[in-house]
């Protein structure tokens, strides 16, 4: 999975392509272009995402049958972006969606080769800094643990630890990595009983047990060629999504040190402001500059990433806290009077009644 922040992150889920997106208030009077991006070693899909701050001058959001007001950032459409190497071979990011850019024709990424995307909009020319992808990536054992205690603020609450023991490389410093984890999980619909005694369809529902974790290591300060190191990569309250078996999907990923530089900010930043919905005392710069415009600020990153990929699940008999039913049948009971999510599995913002393709792997 891969997560960026620019006053805007965004996580794509490898194994559904969902998008979270944590919005940033920016009221700063001029617009600012948001560019988050990632190149992988990894066949899979790969985006940008171009979006833009708000300005007091905005016109308001047409929102169903009213106009709203808000500074949350929008996304920026009709614009040309390309992935261009060293040897000048160029890439066209397709848009396939409202700010959302998808790679065409693209095999793989060459080692030892130079990558960065170029944004055209409006006649102005965006540029990230060429990067290469990292030559080392770890090795993830992971595991998970129960408990009760604090979470989020909330005192005595059972939660789940995502934890993983990491083989680092064969060498001292010169490696970064960064975790980033996503859930899947499948959701029981209401069974009724009906004459061909027909089950509901199946529904999985995917989301982000830990969105505001930023969970870095820095190889230029571990002296253990070949050792270990024990991070947690996410924690989870407990609730009605552990009754069925709940995927978290571990993506660890081998990036450049100015890419660890600005994610080290951003965690800086959300441990200092407390939330990541706090507003930001001043915008953190990533890799993307306009082309003429040296004092125009770009927000975001755009990264080249070795990326390894594990998965860990659990199921109801796991879990050692009670864990209450919702969807379960009651003769006589009227169906508004069940949870809309106990009727159709659409009622999830992401879910889907296709099994993934990876669900009986392990």
């Amino acid at each position: 999975m891969q997560r960026f922040f620019g006053f805007l992150i965004v996580t794509i889920i490898s194994t559904f392509s969902c998008v979270e997106r944590i919005d940033f208030p920016l009221n700063k009077g001029v617009e600012k272009l948001i560019v988050s991006g990632q190149l992988t070693n990894l066949d899979e899909e790969q985006f940008v995402f171009l979006s833009e701050t708000s300005s007091k001058d905005r016109e308001p959001l047409l929102s169903g049958q009213y106009y709203v007001l808000n500074d949350l950032p929008r996304p920026v459409i009709n614009a040309n972006v390309f992935l261009v190497n060293d040897k000048n071979s160029r890439w066209f990011y397709k848009e396939v969606e409202a700010g959302k850019y998808q790679l065409s024709d693209f095999d793989q990424i060459e080692e030892g080769v130079k990558y960065h995307i170029e944004i055209e909009i409006q006649g102005k020319t965006y540029r990230s800094e060429p990067e290469m992808i990292p030559g080392f990536v770890g090795e993830d054992r992971l595991s998970y643990s129960f408990t009760r205690g604090e979470v989020a603020g909330q005192p005595e609450t059972a939660f789940i630890t995502i934890e993983t023991q990491v083989t680092l490389p064969e060498q001292v410093g010169g490696y970064y990595f960064r975790w980033d984890v996503d859930e899947a999980y499948y959701w029981n619909l209401t069974f009724f009983p009906n004459p061909f005694n027909t089950p509901p369809p199946d529904c999985y529902v995917f989301g982000f047990p830990d969105p505001e974790r930023i969970s870095l290591l820095n190889g230029d300060q571990i002296n253990r060629p070949g050792g270990t190191s024990t991070q947690i990569v996410a924690e989870r309250m407990i609730d009605d999504s552990f009754l069925s078996r709940h995927y978290f999907n571990v993506r660890q990923t081998s990036i450049n040190k100015p890419s660890y530089d600005y994610w080290r900010k951003v965690r800086e930043l959300v441990n200092n402001t407390g939330s990541v919905f706090d507003s930001p005392p001043a915008p953190i710069r990533g890799n993307i500059s306009n082309a003429s415009d040296p004092d125009d600020i770009v927000l975001g990153y755009f990264e080249l990433a070795r990326v390894s990929q594990q998965r860990i699940y659990t199921t109801k008999a796991d879990v050692p806290f009670f864990v209450s039913e919702v969807c379960t049948y009651e003769p006589g009971k009227q169906l508004e009077k069940y949870p809309t999510t106990c009727l159709r599995c659409s009622a999830f913002p992401n879910s889907t009644n296709d099994t993934p393709h990876w669900w009986f792997d392990d």
